[in-house]
């Protein structure tokens, strides 16, 4: 007759399994059994190391006891580092990762089993664990918490099924630190999106507020004075009247994340919800408010699981730019709407601001936090500015705080050194070139990647010793200048401070043509002076007067283009534009720095010479 007797007990449970374990099967099925096995090796020698047990095992799963949480963490850190190490070196056919969940709970002893909820919530732990993760209880937490020197991340309550349990990350490198998040039943989906979408919108209000000016409220057409692409996202559609809360939460969401954008003008949700409520065609929100792109889409909840489609769309052309759909748990969501933001986000950049460029350095960023900092550091930076170059400067320090790659950092603080010298702001101009050389030489040497070879090309010309043909053979070292619209841009400079100006002129077009908003006109700004020194002065007409009197131009291009009405005998719009130029910035002392030649910057003097001088 059986035993009616359950015995239970206390213990440390610890969980893993492989990451993706049924695709590398279905990939190579033998190669996969190998290498689990030498992985199986060295998590069993751990659990002998640390004095645990494997009672349960399945496949790719392992279920084992330990005699203490701290010995059972350690084993899990130790264990996630070698796989880590392992998967670093070229030898394995097969990489595997896993994911590691720690418990400490009521369990069944049953032989040489264990079960019950003590050992569910550890699977359940391991299944939210980040890949190459762990994930405790919170119970394994206030045990481990001063005793070992591990970080741990509060992910808050979790609920699955009948469980509900608080969970920890402990961080490793590599990791993220994820926000809390909660799995929740149908009745408090509506709830928990109203939530995250507060969340989003006050934390993105905040990071804005501290590097960026946002733009509110209704904006019209003949109110702007950019050049920034428009972008407005439609309220999400939904499937119904439960969706409603979870479409607002989405479009919310997105407004916030594309406004965090220095690049585009994302109008407010008021105008989003009037729009819709005055059913405005496309011809309407182009003609009423200048949009140029449209984001639209809906989503569809059914339980715990969503789907989400998004369009981008391109009103000047009619045509969608891209699709997006997307299945996810609602607990999921956090991570959706950074991933859509970031692919929206991705797509414009390419599309509407800065083409081929946007795709050369997204890579360097693993999350949507440094990507989002890098392309607002571009426009930053390229505003030519004090106040741009100190928020460029705060960008550099923040990502340095998100752990970004050494190159990339440095990269970046050489560009933000060479401008604030350029500007006259630098308290010690001897120190930072020093600085700025050491990092330039370091990044030719060690990395030697197209933007180090243009940066250091351009310091050698502008601080240096002008040695042109040094800088020359840095530009040629480029495997392929028309790949990155900044080779063009940096070929363009090259080519005028060596007063190869023809070749500057060609560099500073093909920019324009692969760029679709310059940013900051600094394009135009560098192209205005070259045709001036060129004496192309209908092509400077072209240019320039489609955008006057833009103030982001800054003031010499309107003293380029009031040269030339002089030299036409259209004296009292020269004189206008001459001090709209000083309005703007202009200054003598940049003239020879953007003509590159005596003979241009005397012709330019000349023209001006009545407004310069009154009283002669």
């Amino acid at each position: 007759m059986p035993d009616k007797k359950i015995n239970r007990k206390i213990a440390v449970i610890f969980a893993t399994d492989v990451v993706g374990y049924s695709k590398h099967m279905e990939a190579n099925e033998s190669e996969t059994i190998l290498n689990l096995r030498e992985c199986e090796s060295i998590l069993t020698g751990l659990f002998s190391k640390y004095e645990g047990r494997l009672f349960n095992k399945g496949g790719d799963s392992f279920l084992a006891e330990f005699p203490s949480a701290v010995s059972a963490v350690e084993c899990a850190v130790e264990f996630q580092n070698a796989i880590k190490e392992r998967n670093s070196n070229d030898d394995p056919s097969v990489k595997l990762d896993f994911r590691i969940g720690i418990n400490s709970g009521d369990v069944v002893i049953e032989n040489e089993n264990l079960l019950g909820d003590g050992v569910n919530i550890a699977a359940r732990l391991e299944a939210l664990s980040q890949t190459g993760g762990v994930t405790i209880s919170k119970s394994i937490h206030d045990f481990v918490k001063g005793k070992t020197k591990f970080e741990f991340n509060d992910v808050g309550i979790q609920k699955v099924k009948q469980n509900e349990f608080h969970a920890f990350d402990i961080l490793l490198e590599g990791s993220q630190k994820r926000r809390p998040q909660k799995s929740v039943s149908k009745n408090k989906n509506l709830i928990v999106i109203a939530s995250v979408t507060a969340i989003c919108v006050i934390t993105a209000s905040i990071f804005y507020e501290n590097f960026f000016s946002r733009q509110t409220g209704e904006i019209e057409k003949n109110n702007i004075v950019s050049n920034k692409p428009i972008i407005l996202v439609k309220p999400f559609s939904s499937s119904s009247e439960d969706d409603d809360l979870a479409s607002q939460a989405i479009t919310e969401s997105l407004i916030s994340s594309l406004s965090q954008y220095g690049g585009v003008r994302t109008l407010a949700s008021s105008t989003s919800y009037a729009v819709k409520q005055k059913a405005y065609s496309d011809a309407d929100l182009m003609e009423k408010f200048g949009v140029n792109f449209v984001v639209s889409g809906s989503i569809q909840t059914f339980g715990t699981n969503s789907r989400l489609f998004a369009e981008v769309s391109d009103l000047k052309t009619n045509q969608a730019l891209m699709s997006i759909k997307e299945d996810f748990k609602l607990e999921q969501i956090f991570d959706v709407q950074d991933k859509i933001g970031r692919r929206i986000l991705e797509k414009i950049q390419v599309e509407a601001v800065e083409g081929t460029k946007a795709l050369a350095s997204k890579n360097d960023f693993k999350t949507y936090e440094q990507y989002l900092l890098s392309i607002n550091h571009d426009v930053e930076w390229r505003k030519w500015t004090k106040e741009g170059n100190s928020t460029a400067i705060e960008i550099t320090e923040k990502l340095k705080e998100l752990n970004v790659d050494k190159y990339v950092l440095e990269n970046l603080e050489v560009w933000n050194i060479h401008q604030n010298i350029l500007l006259g702001h630098s308290e010690n101009p001897e120190a930072d070139k020093a600085i700025m050389l050491e990092l330039s030489d370091n990044l030719v040497s060690k990395r030697g990647r197209d933007d180090d070879y243009l940066i250091r090309a351009i310091i050698e010309l502008e601080h240096f010793e002008k040695n042109c043909e040094y800088a020359t053979d840095l530009l040629n070292r480029i495997a392929d200048p028309s790949a990155d619209t900044n080779n063009f841009i940096a070929s363009g400079f090259i080519h005028s401070r060596c007063t190869n100006l023809e070749k500057a002129a060609e560099s500073f077009r093909q920019a324009l043509v692969l760029e679709p908003v310059d940013l900051g006109y600094q394009v135009t700004r560098m192209y205005s002076g070259i045709l001036y020194a060129l004496n192309e002065y209908e092509l400077l007409k072209e240019l320039l007067e489609p955008l006057l009197p833009d103030p982001d131009l800054l003031g010499m291009p309107f003293w380029f283009y009031a040269a030339v009405l002089s030299e036409e005998g259209r004296e009292d719009e020269a004189r206008k534009y001459y001090e709209l130029g000083i309005t703007y910035g202009a200054d003598e002392k940049w003239i020879m720095p953007m003509l590159n030649t005596q003979e241009a910057s005397d012709r330019l003097r000349r023209n001006l010479l009545d407004y310069m001088n009154p009283s002669n």
